[in-house]
């Protein structure tokens, strides 16, 4: 790690560097009020620094309570719902993909999102920690959203908040790579009623409801969203299936052919307010085709389905004790991942080397149900002048409480084998069932300190114990000094240490043909140091610089087991990187904001080799103009460069890409209602995200193509 203490040195020389001459010219700080201790930490921030900053710079998450997102101890970007509706994204993807150093790319089944911060990438994507109003959406199965996540719609949405850098000495698990959380709206952030209507390329339609409303002291919030498409098609030259009928002498590949995506999904959403109460409830339902299928075969008709209720409840008080605030949350989650019809992995007619051909095709039905109660308290103490305390407790019950599969390959449910042509049997209940059944359990336990050193220095302290009833324990510090170097100029130095739990398929798979679990799994960890400026030059321009650099450790992969052709879960992998992200927002005329983003990263895994299918070069840019006092054009466009190949993977380089996207919007003076066009990948790019290969074997030689040109018309009505 040596590098890694040579990057750091670089950085601190460069820090003098630029803060000299920044010192000299800027207005110092004590020039202007600054927040008493106790406002410095409550909703009611300064008013001249709210003035100079904006209210859509404030963030949340980087500590438990409302702050300056240039001061918060974390590198944040918060994108609110006006920034949202002026990028004219229409799903959460979309939205992420503006935030320096995360790239949003998909597998090839079923279409499902991976979110890369800083180059971590893995399959099942457990790094990110995704959160709506604060509560984990982790599913235990695989640790990510579900694998029929199937994205999310914004018409609910009010703000979303993103830390990238690790969060487990607030959040715990799987805080290593990120932090995503989804704020819904409510009475305050939003008024009366809307409805509106999307339609465009691929049979695309989409409706949705939202009111608002006051009654004394009770406000509500209440929403309903479909989404309904047939997706765009991709073509595919060759599949898994091209592959194994080269072997087998067989004819069952349906390539070169499409692999279309079509999906229907439902978002409702409820949020109550009632004096210190907060009540939030919410639903999804994913229907979704599976595309290129689950082993990178076509297979056209078989679709996927899951739902997802969560409700929480949030109770704060301010004087249940002197000098102390206290906020308690309960909420529960319930998640599957379900099939309606057959999942087809191989098509009629396949060999998969199992003694014949399986003239239904290769089918197996996995399927697993979910519950999740969490319970939290945290206490603030805010007796001391120069110190704000906060103390956390919470323990929470994570169960997979049901596991059911039916197939026609391997072993039945009394361990008899199944040749080519067996029927679909069903081993729900049985030991040969994919995954066994179970709970995990798991209390905490965190510290924080935010002291306020001096007026211009503030440094945050946290510590998290996480004590889990199936792998042990674990402990999770930061460290956050936050220097206001001028009253134009921030500094943060930052330190975090983060870790990622084992999911259940790395722990419990025990009867699959490919991949096994390993009970002797130990969690993944990360070590952060960053170090970032935030610099307003004036009120019409703001921007940051971050430099960062990791080492994460115990990456779990799965290892070919001696004389079988299964792979098991292993701790083995680590992976080192460093990079910088530089951001910026100028508004050079009243009619016309510009903002973007450039990042750059170096990341190798423990064998100095370069860290595949991740972008070591990423520019965003964004432009917004008032044509008129109601016409506003809109214009983004995102470059993903430089991806590598895996050492063994002989193809040709991956290719970079450029997707632009235009928004048109049309709100009459005086009217309640407005339009909007929306066009993505204007210019109809053959952008590509990579596909893995399993060493000399590519499954999909080609890469996975992504949506051309798309073109959708959105009509909105508002009224009271």
């Amino acid at each position: 790690m040596s590098f890694n203490r040579n990057f750091f040195t670089l950085l601190f020389m460069v820090t003098l560097a630029i803060n000299s001459p920044l010192l000299l010219a800027s207005p110092d700080v004590n020039d202007v009020p600054y927040p008493s201790d106790n406002e410095h930490y409550s909703d009611e921030i300064d008013g001249s620094l709210e003035d100079f900053y904006g209210d859509e710079d404030f963030v949340s998450i980087a500590t438990g309570t409302k702050q300056l997102i240039s001061k918060a101890p974390s590198t944040a970007t918060v994108i609110t719902e006006a920034e949202i509706k002026r990028m004219g994204a229409v799903n959460i993807d979309e939205v992420l993909e503006s935030v320096a150093g995360l790239h949003v790319s998909y597998k090839p089944e079923n279409h499902l999102p991976i979110y890369t911060f800083r180059g971590i990438y893995s399959s099942f994507n457990a790094q990110v920690l995704m959160l709506i109003n604060g509560v984990p959406i982790t599913n235990i199965f695989t640790g990510n959203r579900n694998q029929i996540w199937g994205g999310m719609t914004l018409e609910a949405v009010a703000r979303i908040e993103v830390i990238r850098g690790p969060g487990s000495a607030l959040f715990g698990a799987d805080a290593s790579a990120g932090v995503i959380n989804i704020i819904t709206k409510s009475s305050q952030t939003s008024s009366g009623s809307h409805i509106g209507y999307r339609a465009g390329s691929f049979s695309t339609q989409d409706y949705w409801f939202n009111h608002a409303w006051t009654a004394g002291d009770l406000g509500g919030f209440i929403s309903y969203e479909r989404h309904e498409t047939d997706g765009f098609e991709q073509f595919i030259e060759t599949d898994s299936q091209t592959f194994l009928d080269s072997v087998f002498g067989t004819n069952a590949s349906l390539a070169p052919g499409l692999a279309p995506h079509p999906r229907k999904s439902d978002e409702f959403r409820l949020r109550l307010d009632y004096k210190q109460l907060v009540f939030n409830m919410g639903y999804q339902k994913r229907i979704i085709g599976v595309g290129l299928g689950l082993a990178e075969a076509l297979t056209p008709g078989t679709e996927e389905s899951s739902e997802r209720w969560n409700a929480d409840i949030t109770y704060t008080t301010k004087n249940l004790f002197d000098d102390w605030e206290m906020k308690a949350k309960f909420s529960y989650f319930h998640a599957s991942q379900e099939l309606d019809t057959n999942l087809i992995i191989f098509p009629p007619g396949s060999d998969i080397g199992l003694g014949g051909s399986f003239p239904d095709g290769v089918i197996g039905n996995p399927e697993v149900f979910e519950k999740h109660y969490r319970t939290g308290i945290n206490a603030n103490y805010t007796a001391l002048d120069d110190h704000n305390v906060t103390i956390g407790i919470g323990y929470d019950i994570s169960d997979l409480y049901k596991a059911q599969e039916s197939k026609n390959f391997a072993f039945g449910p009394n361990g008899e084998y199944l040749p080519p042509g067996s029927p679909v049997v069903d081993v729900t209940d049985t030991p040969f069932v994919f995954i066994s059944e179970g709970d995990r359990k798991n209390g905490y336990l965190l510290v924080q300190d935010i002291w306020q050193i001096a007026k211009d220095w503030e440094l945050t302290t946290g510590i998290r114990y996480d004590d889990y009833s199936d792998f042990g324990s674990t402990v999770n510090p930061r460290v956050a000094l936050v220097w206001t170097t001028s009253l134009n100029l921030t500094t943060k130095f930052l330190y975090g240490s983060a870790f990622r739990a084992p999911n259940f398929a790395e722990m419990r798979v025990t009867n699959n043909p490919a991949n096994l679990g390993n009970s002797n799994l130990t969690p993944e960890t990360i070590d952060t140091y960053e170090l970032a400026f935030n610099y307003h030059a004036y009120d019409s321009l703001n921007y940051g610089v971050s430099f960062f650099t990791y080492d994460w450790q115990d990456i779990v992969q799965y290892v070919p087991d001696e004389g079988a052709t299964t792979r098991t879960a292993k701790n083995i992998g680590e992976q080192q990187g460093y990079g910088f992200e530089v951001e910026f927002e100028w508004t050079p005329l009243t009619s016309l904001e510009v903002s973007g983003n450039y990042a750059w990263l170096h990341a190798e895994d423990g064998n100095n080799l370069d860290t595949s299918y991740v972008p070591e070069q990423q520019l965003y840019l964004q432009a917004y103009y008032e044509v008129n006092d109601e016409v506003n054009l809109g214009i983004k466009t995102n470059w993903v460069m430089d991806r590598v190949r895996a050492a063994d993977d002989l193809r040709a380089p991956i290719d970079d890409y450029n997707l632009t996207d235009l928004s048109l919007t049309w709100q009459p003076e005086n009217a309640d209602f407005s339009m909007a066009l929306l066009v993505k990948n204007v210019f109809d790019s053959d952008a590509r995200e990579p596909t893995i290969n399993n060493g000399p074997v590519v499954n999909v030689p080609f890469d996975l193509p992504m949506p051309g040109r798309t073109t959708l018309v959105q009509l909105t009505y508002h009224f009271n």
